[in-house]
């Protein structure tokens, strides 16, 4: 086999996965059998139809409105297009309660989707995970927003021909600038700058036409301006308020005092988004001056065409003989009359003044810079958390299994007076230890080392991935009803006793 077909396989693999993941959720959401909810009571709503329509609805609060969606909102919404569109007439509970199943499965019951693939480079499986609506709390009252994979999955389904791309890829970096997606972002504007090299090719085709076929040219230069020309100030719009978005992400840098190796990465993936829009602005400028020219050229080349028709009909020596045909000498004075009173006021031509007030200075247009790098990969925020809970959980394990080994028997209060001796007393506060306990406390026995360690819960999966390859430690809980322990406010636990076995 061809090396270059197997090295392709192997190193574009990952890409793909990723670029295929905004289109899993959907296809799981269509697998929601609404037969089977309420005894077949909604069988006549189709899921699919429904999803896309509730991905419109948020792109057009979040985008186009700027503003979040609360869910009285969005039931207000699901129970217009229910009637609407299947004719189902509900009720104010049949709403909120088909609205509440629905929304439910968009948002998979608050988990993200998770999608799974091999990476030949690392050969391990992995695990990616995207959201549709995401939700933040301001103000007591909960506000839900779409995705910024959802938006490019919504885009990704239509060829946009009644609007920009590039509008609509601008709206897309928006939301990714939102969600603080600099990387993604950046690849946006990769695709921004192909389209405006796609209408600066169409531009060029334009004026060959022109220039050998001045009608067949007038033809496609106002289809060139309807369907291109004309997003041009909507486009510079967007360019500014991105832009806008970098500077203020840059800003909420440069204050949060950090300086870890992640802040560094995260700092030169804005600096890589902000040089990338500042190429794509300096391109669409040059586009839209071209434009102007184009616009100028166009106008020359039409007036000089009439001029030409009019002379093709002017024949001296036709004329003549139709005089001494008719021996009428009057013909000559449609000749003669202009050049008594020539026209000597001089005007200033209107589309002058245009092109004078929309004339912009050059742009300084820096080098694209190619980075030789390997892609990173992206770490989510769900991935770091369930890290610091790996940690956290081991670490504690580890001190209780060093005092299991000093002492063959204590309670969780001497444990929690230990631990606080040691570490300080901010170690009970940390929300990690209480959980700790609350789901150490859920079985009675533990076995703690060796490869026939316990999996059943997701405790026991976290000791076993850490504790392995030790030598096996038993110990039994037994649970003190009589006291109950405060580790931090609001957070209680019942006292217990820890036992070594054997």
């Amino acid at each position: 086999m061809a090396a270059n077909m197997l090295n392709e396989i192997v190193s574009e693999h990952r890409a793909r996965m990723l670029n295929l993941k905004k289109y899993y959720p959907f296809f799981r959401l269509t697998e929601v059998s609404l037969s089977q909810f309420k005894d077949g009571k909604y069988e006549v709503l189709d899921m699919g139809y429904i999803v896309m329509g509730i991905l419109r609805f948020f792109i057009e609060e979040n985008n186009f409105k700027e503003k979040d969606v609360t869910y009285p909102e969005y039931l207000e919404f699901i129970h217009e297009l229910i009637s609407r569109d299947f004719g189902l007439s509900l009720s104010e509970e049949e709403n909120k309660e088909i609205g509440g199943y629905i929304f439910d499965k968009i948002k998979n019951d608050g988990r993200p989707f998770d999608f799974e693939y091999f990476d030949p480079v690392d050969r391990k499986k992995r695990i990616s995970r995207v959201r549709m609506i995401e939700s933040s709390i301001r103000d007591n009252t909960v506000w839900y927003s779409i995705s910024a994979d959802a938006v490019e999955f919504y885009l990704d389904t239509k060829e946009i021909k009644d609007e920009s791309r590039i509008s609509v890829q601008q709206l897309l970096l928006e939301k990714m600038i939102r969600a603080q997606n600099f990387k993604g972002g950046t690849e946006v504007v990769w695709r921004i700058n192909e389209e405006v090299s796609r209408l600066t090719l169409e531009k060029n085709e334009v004026m060959n036409i022109i220039s050998s076929d001045v009608f067949a040219g007038i033809e496609a230069y106002e289809k060139f301006v309807e369907t291109g020309m004309r997003w041009f100030e909507e486009e510079e719009k967007l360019f500014k308020k991105n832009n806008e978005l970098i500077q203020a992400a840059l800003e909420k840098l440069s204050v949060g005092g950090r300086s870890d190796a992640q802040y560094y990465r995260t700092v030169n993936e804005v600096y890589e988004l902000q040089n990338q829009l500042n190429v794509a602005m300096n391109r669409h400028g040059e586009l839209l001056r071209a434009c102007t020219d184009m616009q100028r050229l166009t106008d020359d080349a039409v007036m000089r065409a009439k001029l030409g028709q009019i002379r093709s009909h002017v024949d001296f020596s036709v004329l003549l003989k139709r005089m001494i045909d008719t021996d009428n000498a009057e013909l000559l004075a449609k000749l003669i009359n202009p050049l008594w009173k020539p026209k000597t006021k001089k005007t200033f031509s209107v589309a002058a003044i245009d092109d004078a007030l929309t004339v912009r200075p050059a742009r300084y247009q820096e080098a694209e810079k190619i980075s030789l790098e390997p892609a990173r990969e992206i770490v989510f925020d769900d991935e770091l958390e369930e890290q610091r809970i790996n940690h956290n959980y081991s670490f504690i394990m580890e001190n209780l299994l060093a005092a299991l080994s000093e002492r063959a028997k204590f309670t969780l209060e001497e444990f929690n007076g230990a631990m606080s001796r040691m570490y300080s007393e901010n170690i009970l506060k940390n929300a990690d230890y209480f959980s700790f306990f609350v789901n150490l406390c859920q079985k009675k026995f533990y076995v703690i080392g060796g490869k026939e360690m316990s999996s059943e819960s997701f405790l026991d999966d976290i000791l076993k991935k850490h504790f392995a390859d030790r030598q096996p430690t038993s110990f039994s809980i037994t649970e003190c009803s009589t006291k109950v322990l405060e580790l931090a406010p609001g957070c209680e636990v019942t006292d217990v006793i820890f036992q070594r076995e054997g």
